[in-house]
């Protein structure tokens, strides 16, 4: 039989037995050192080599090399040399994009110091590209005086291109396994919080009544001291329970927030004064803060208590002795997919990160850790609910909150924010007294309106858009609508794109129980002067009404 015809049977052999390994391997290293080997027996080498250049790579596999009854140079003096070569190799590779053949007569050649060190006759080193960047480097070679065939270069360009298909679909396989991980836990979590926002917008609606009415039985028993003690303790207790709704309102949900302009490094400064003074000795703590850091726009409150939860979480998983790292740092994504941050948009973020050598979490508890109430820790030392709280935060600022763990290894936390981008804010809408109040809770609806008009403002109530729009149309002209957002038949933004429609002009409040209503800019564009939550802050509400009107 013609060799030929028997090598390209044993390539198309070799080629088979790959694809079968590759539909059940799930490591870069194994896989290429397989390739290695067939490319090595295929080409009657004495030896092969294999060098990862992707950094994204290298970190999973080692560098490989594989010979045939002869004595390998000693690894570390074959990755000098490589690597001391390595920057005029590549270039070279991005110019010609084939494989460079070398013999041991040819002089001057960048290639010709691994010949010397190999000590073969003949070496071949064939680069494997992945994205128009060079993959890995494979280097083979042989003793005797015949130097490599042009079949074999072809073969070990083929195998060149094996491999970094191979690499390439193991490395996708991965990248699309986390985004759908990452996927199906925010899909969760927002379920969650849809469940939690339901539950707790007529929650709200119910303490918005017990506050109006406290607000109003305080003005009428002025003058009755003991009364008035139990209806100040009956308006704290009340507002502990919408603190707690806000919590359930605000999990997986951003939350509305004063924002201002945020420079991180003094708030690790914060940070750490607060950490050293208050962890124990036994616990050695590292802080790095890059020079230069991005300035973004958040809740510095909040975002500091994201970080002092996640450094005490580190600190309650250590016993004994152990070190906490925390570190902040730019970070630049370019819009490529990655295994670390696949979720991010393009752009420049803030990189907060929290690391512990202590007892690490699971994989199984791993995948449920920002749950609601859900803790690793005893009972009793701890509520479970900082983790969720943490992951509301960090969305509502349009950021990203990552772990890594395994037991016995410790924790990290990476918390990404954007970095601050030049733009102006949207300008506030002015405007310049008869009310119309819209509220299918009636009992709510009354106690508002027996409050605004104990100010010497007329109120018409009604229950739904579709009567706001009737009352706007036929009856009379008002001076200032309220309407809720949740209202059977009509709700409260479709009524407003009515009234828009018709080219009613006058000021609008929408109140609202819950935090799934439009930005800010959908605002803008419906013209609404002025957001109110529930339960609502009386105070305000008159402050928000004698500017409008």
């Amino acid at each position: 039989m013609n060799p030929e015809i028997r090598d390209d049977m044993t390539f198309r052999k070799d080629w088979e037995s790959i694809l079968t390994l590759l539909l059940r391997e799930n490591s870069p290293g194994t896989l290429a050192e397989e390739i290695l080997a067939r490319c090595v027996n295929i080409t009657g080498s004495c030896f092969g080599a294999l060098l990862f250049v992707d950094e994204e790579v290298s970190s999973q596999s080692d560098f490989i090399l594989c010979g045939r009854k002869y004595l390998l140079p000693e690894k570390n003096a074959i990755l000098n040399e490589i690597k001391s070569n390595l920057s005029f190799l590549l270039e070279w590779f991005k110019v010609n994009k084939r494989p460079l053949s070398v013999t041991l007569s040819n002089e001057n050649n960048i290639a010709q110091p691994l010949i010397n060190l190999f000590q073969v006759n003949s070496l071949v080193i064939a680069p494997s590209f992945m994205n128009d960047s060079v993959l890995s480097l494979s280097i083979l070679g042989k003793q005797e005086e015949n130097s490599y065939t042009r079949n074999d270069l072809h073969n070990i360009e083929q195998f060149a291109s094996v491999l970094a298909f191979s690499v390439t679909n193991l490395l996708t396989r991965k990248l699309n396994a986390t985004l759908e991980n990452k996927l199906l836990q925010s899909q969760k979590l927002e379920t969650i919080g849809k469940l939690a926002s339901g539950m707790a917008h007529d929650f709200n609606n119910l303490l918005s009544s017990i506050f109006g009415s406290i607000n109003l039985l305080k003005r009428k028993l002025s003058d009755r001291d003991d009364v008035f003690y139990l209806l100040e303790n009956i308006e704290n207790c009340s507002a502990r329970a919408a603190d707690l709704t806000k919590g359930l309102l605000s999990y997986g949900k951003p939350t509305p927030k004063r924002k201002t302009l945020i420079r991180p490094a003094h708030l690790m400064k914060e940070l750490m004064l607060v950490i050293g003074q208050t962890f124990p000795e036994s616990i050695e703590i590292e802080d790095f803060t890059e020079p230069g850091l991005n300035d973004f726009l958040g809740n510095a409150t909040e975002i500091y208590q994201v970080l002092l939860n996640l450094c005490v979480n580190a600190r309650e998983a250590i016993h004994g002795n152990g070190r906490v790292s925390i570190e902040a740092r730019n970070v630049k994504i370019l819009g490529k997919g990655s295994l670390d941050f696949p979720l991010l948009k393009e752009g420049d973020y803030v990189c907060f990160s929290v690391k512990d050598t202590g007892e690490g979490i699971s994989e199984e508890n791993l995948n449920r850790i920002f749950d609601p109430y859900f803790s690793t820790k005893e009972k009793e030392t701890g509520s479970g609910l900082g983790l969720y709280v943490t992951y509301g935060i960090v969305k509502a600022h349009n950021g990203y909150i990552d772990v890594k763990s395994k037991p016995g290894r410790g924790t990290e936390f990476n918390v990404y924010i954007p970095a601050f981008d030049e733009s102006s804010d949207p300008a506030s809408i002015k405007t310049e007294k008869i009310i119309l109040l819209a509220d299918d809770e009636i009992m709510l609806r009354d106690i508002l309106a027996e409050l605004l008009e104990s100010y010497n403002y007329q109120v018409i109530g009604v229950n739904n858009g579709k009567e706001v729009i009737k009352v706007l149309t036929e009856e009379i002209k008002v001076d200032l609508l309220i309407i809720d957002y949740k209202m059977p038949e009509m709700d409260g933004l479709s009524c407003i794109k009515k009234i828009q429609e018709l080219g009613i002009n006058v000021p609008v409040i929408l109140s609202t129980g819950s935090t799934s209503t439009k930005t800010d800019e959908d605002f803008g564009k419906l013209k609404i002067d002025s957001v109110l939550a529930k339960p609502y802050e009386f105070d305000r509400m008159l402050s928000e009404v004698k500017k409008l009107i």
